[in-house]
C-alpha cells in the first residue's frame, strides 16, 4: 500500500538519494571539464534549489547541499580505494582463480583473487592466459612472473564498471607454460555455483544451460553472442540480469511455501531475510540484486510492523545503502537503469493503468503499463548503451514475463534440490523446454522490422524528460494550475533543447582520437567534414563511445590492422567500407588492404605501408595531415622505426610496443606506455583527443 502523500517533500530519503547521485556524477564531470554536463549540473542545481525555496523548505536545502557534499567525498573515496600501486618491471604474482572466466580462441581471461604481488596482499587481477599448457580449474592457486598493467576506471569518458565491481585495478598477460599450479582452495559459494552450472549444462544443453545460469546468478559469460543479441534486440535482455523480477518471484514462492506450514509473520520475515541475503551473496552483490533485495526486505519489514510501504523512500534507501558500499556505481548505466526502471513503474504505471483499464482486462492493463512505463524511463540509458529499441517488446514482455514467472521459481527450486537430490534433476529438463520457448518468441520478435536504432540522448534533454515525468506523477501534490505550469515548462524545455541539439550543427575540428581497451588500440580520425575513419577497436560499444567523444557523424571506413573484425559489432557500425589485412580473418563484404593502392574515402586517403615486403602499418591522410598507425604484429626493429621516421608523418601511433627505437623528432609519437621518445602515452592519463588546426594541435585527455 502506498503511503499517503501530503506534499512535495515528505520523502527526504528519496530526494537525498537523488542528491547523492548528483554529487558523485557532478564531481566526475567537473573534473573531466565536460561542458555539456557542467551546464546540466548548473541547471539541475538551480532548478532543485528554486523548487525548495518555492516550497519554503530551507531546512531541506541544508540537507540537500550536505548530501551533495557527501557525494563529492564518496567519489574521491571510491576512486582512491580502487587505485592500485604502480609496478615497474617483472613481478612475482601468486593468486587464486575464481569462477569468473571468459574463454575465447587461444586464450582465457580469469579473475584472480587472494592476490599477492611480491608477497604483499593486493587487489584482484584480470589475467589473460594464452595457450592451454595447463588445465586450470576454479580454485587453483597459481604463481607466475609478469609485468603488471593498470586498468583505468574511465575509458573514452565512460565508466568501466567491471573493473570497479570486481575490485580489479590490475591486468596481466601470460603464457600458460609460464604458470605453475601450487595448490587449490575453492570457496563454498564457488563450489555451489559450479555444481549448479554443471547440472544446468548437463540437463539443459549448453545454450539453455548458459541462459539458466545467467537467470539465476546474472553471469552471462557463457551465453553465445547470437542468443545475447536475440534477447537484446527483442527487448527482454532484463531477464538475464538478476533484479527485482527475480526477487519478486522468490518472495512470492517463499510466501506460498511458508503459508502452507502456517508459520507466524516473524518466522516468515526471518526466513525470507536469510534466503534473500544468501541469494544476494551467491550473485556477487550485483547492484541490481542488492537494490531489489533491500526493497524486498523493507517491504517485508513494513508488513511485519503494520506500517505503510512507501515506494520512493524505499527505493531511495536501497540506493543510498548501495552507494555507501559502492560509491562509483552511480556512474554505471546498469545501476541507473535498475533504479530508474523502478522509478518509472512508480510514477508512470498508475496513470497508464488507469487509462488502459478502460478498454483492457485488469491483468493485461497492469502488465502492459508496467512494461511501457519501465521502458520509457530507461530510454535515455538504452540509447547510450544498447542503441536499438524493439517497438514490439511491450507485447513480447506480456508473453514472456508471465512465462518467466513460472520458469524462474521452478528453476530456482530445482537447481537447489538437484544439488542435494540428483534424482530430481529431470525438472531442469522441463525448465529447458520453457527457456527454449522463450527463445523462440524472442527470435520471432527480434526478426521483425520494428527494431529502431536509437541515438544517444542529450543529457539536458534526458534531465528535462525525467523532470516532466515526475511533475506529471502523483508524487507532486500541488494545485492543478501550478502543476500545469510546471509540466508545460519542462515540456517546452525538453522539446526546445532537443530541437537545438538535433538541427543546430555542432562545430567540429579535424581530430585524432587514440584510446586503448582490453589490449587493443582504437584510433579514430575525423576530418573537417565530420566524417571518420576507424582503425581497429575492440568492440562496437568502444568504437561508438569514441565516436561520441569526437562528435563523429558518419564512418566512411574501418581498417582492421591488428585485430580481426567482429561481424556483429562491425555490422552495427554501418561503415561504408571495411578493410582488413591479409593476416587477419574477416566476414563477407570486407576488402583486403592491398599493397600499391591508394583508397580515397571521402576526404581521406588510405594506403597500406610495407617494408621489405612486410606489412608494417597503414597511412591515413586528411586535411593536410599525414598519419601512420603501426601493425603491432610486424617484425618491429630499428630499421623499421627509422623508415617510419623518414616519411615525415605528423602523427605516428605505435600502440603497445616495448620501445620506439628511433629518434623521432618531427612527429608526435603516441604509445600505450611511457617509453623512449614517446611524446604522449595512454598509461599516464587515458584516452587522448587531438584537435587539429593550421598545422597545430591541442591535446585534451578524455578519461
Amino acid at each position: 500500500m502506498e503511503a499517503k502523500k501530503k506534499n512535495l517533500h515528505n520523502r527526504p530519503i528519496f530526494y537525498s538519494f537523488l542528491a547523492l547521485i548528483l554529487g558523485i556524477t557532478m564531481t566526475r564531470f567537473v573534473f573531466n571539464l565536460n561542458v555539456t554536463y557542467l551546464v546540466l549540473i548548473s541547471v539541475v542545481l538551480l532548478g532543485l534549489l528554486g523548487t525548495l525555496i518555492y516550497f519554503k523548505n530551507f531546512y531541506f536545502i541544508l540537507i540537500f547541499l550536505s548530501v551533495i557534499l557527501l557525494g563529492v567525498c564518496l567519489f574521491f573515496i571510491g576512486t582512491k580505494v580502487f587505485e592500485g600501486n604502480n609496478y615497474e618491471g617483472v613481478q612475482v604474482v601468486e593468486a587464486r582463480i575464481s569462477d569468473d572466466i571468459e574463454n575465447s580462441s587461444g586464450s582465457s581471461r580469469y579473475k584472480l583473487v587472494d592476490v599477492k604481488i611480491n608477497g604483499k596482499s593486493e587487489s584482484n587481477v584480470y589475467a589473460t592466459i594464452y595457450g592451454y599448457g595447463e588445465n586450470f580449474q576454479v580454485g587453483d592457486v597459481i604463481t607466475f612472473e609478469s609485468e603488471i598493467g593498470k586498468n583505468n576506471l574511465f575509458s573514452l569518458g565512460n565508466f568501466n564498471l567491471s573493473y570497479y565491481r570486481d575490485n580489479a585495478p590490475y591486468y596481466v598477460n601470460v603464457n600458460a607454460s609460464d604458470v605453475s599450479i601450487i595448490g587449490n582452495s575453492i570457496k563454498l559459494d564457488e563450489r555451489f555455483r559450479l555444481k549448479v552450472k554443471d547440472l544446468l549444462f548437463d540437463k539443459m544443453g549448453v545454450d539453455n544451460g548458459a541462459t539458466a545460469y545467467a537467470v539465476l546468478f546474472g553471469n552471462t559469460n557463457d551465453i553465445s553472442d547470437e542468443i545475447y543479441d536475440t534477447y537484446q534486440n527483442s527487448g527482454i535482455l532484463h531477464l538475464l540480469a538478476v533484479s527485482g523480477l527475480n526477487v519478486t518471484f522468490l518472495i512470492a514462492l517463499l510466501g506460498f511455501i511458508l503459508k502452507l506450514f502456517k508459520v507466524n509473520r516473524w518466522t516468515n520475515f526471518l526466513v525470507c531475510f536469510f534466503v534473500l541475503f544468501v541469494y544476494i551473496y551467491l550473485c556477487g552483490f550485483a547492484p541490481s540484486i542488492v537494490r531489489a533485495g533491500i526493497m524486498g526486505i523493507i517491504f517485508l519489514a513494513s508488513s511485519l510492523s503494520g506500517k505503510c510501504y512507501d515506494g520512493l523512500n524505499t527505493l531511495g534507501l536501497a540506493g543510498i545503502l548501495t552507494l555507501l558500499f559502492s560509491p562509483l556505481s552511480a556512474l554505471d548505466n546498469g545501476f541507473l537503469m535498475s533504479y530508474f526502471c523502478v522509478l518509472g513503474i512508480f510514477t508512470i504505471h498508475p496513470v497508464l493503468t488507469k487509462a488502459f483499464r478502460k478498454f483492457m482486462p485488469k491483468f493485461v492493463a497492469d502488465s502492459f503499463s508496467i512494461s511501457i512505463s519501465s521502458q520509457i524511463m530507461i530510454l535515455p540509458f538504452m540509447a547510450s548503451f544498447y542503441t536499438n529499441l524493439n517497438l514490439l517488446s511491450f507485447f513480447l514482455n506480456l508473453i514472456v514475463v508471465p512465462l518467466f514467472g513460472v520458469i524462474y521459481p521452478v528453476l530456482f527450486v530445482a537447481a537447489i534440490l538437484s544439488v542435494c537430490l540428483p534424482f530430481l534433476d529431470f525438472i531442469l529438463v522441463l525448465c529447458g523446454y520453457g527457456l527454449s520457448l522463450v527463445l523462440i518468441c524472442a527470435n520471432f520478435f527480434a526478426g521483425t522490422n520494428l527494431v529502431v536504432a536509437l541515438k544517444p540522448f542529450n543529457a539536458l534533454v534526458s534531465c528535462f524528460m525525467f523532470a516532466l515525468i515526475f511533475s506529471c506523477s502523483q508524487y507532486v501534490m500541488i494545485k492543478w494550475k501550478n502543476k500545469l505550469v510546471l509540466v508545460n515548462l519542462f515540456a517546452t524545455l525538453m522539446l526546445s533543447t532537443s530541437l537545438i541539439y538535433s538541427f543546430v550543427p555542432i562545430a567540429t575540428k579535424p581530430s585524432i582520437l587514440y584510446s586503448y581497451y582490453f589490449d587493443n588500440d582504437l584510433v579514430i580520425f575525423t576530418d573537417s567534414q565530420n566524417t571518420s575513419i576507424v582503425v581497429d577497436g575492440y568492440s562496437f560499444s568502444n568504437i561508438n563511445n569514441g565516436l561520441n567523444v569526437v562528435n563523429g557523424n558518419r564512418v566512411v571506413g574501418h581498417i582492421a590492422l591488428n585485430n580481426s573484425l567482429r561481424q556483429t559489432s562491425m555490422e552495427r557500425l554501418d561503415s561504408d567500407y571495411y578493410f582488413y589485412t591479409d593476416n587477419l580473418t574477416a566476414f563477407e563484404g570486407c576488402e583486403v588492404l592491398n599493397s600499391g593502392f591508394e583508397y580515397t574515402l571521402g576526404g581521406f586517403k588510405i594506403q597500406r605501408v610495407d617494408y621489405l615486403s612486410e606489412l608494417i602499418g597503414a597511412q591515413v591522410e586528411f586535411d593536410n595531415y599525414s598519419c601512420f598507425v603501426l601493425n603491432e604484429n610486424c617484425s618491429y626493429n630499428r630499421d623499421v622505426a627509422n623508415y617510419i621516421d623518414s616519411q615525415n608523418y605528423n602523427f605516428v601511433i605505435l600502440g603497445d610496443i616495448e620501445n620506439t627505437l628511433a629518434n623521432f623528432t618531427e612527429e608526435e609519437v603516441l604509445t600505450y606506455s611511457k617509453i623512449d621518445n614517446s611524446d604522449h602515452n595512454y598509461a599516464d592519463g587515458g584516452s587522448m583527443l587531438f584537435h587539429l588546426k593550421d598545422n597545430n594541435f591541442s591535446l585534451r585527455r578524455v578519461d
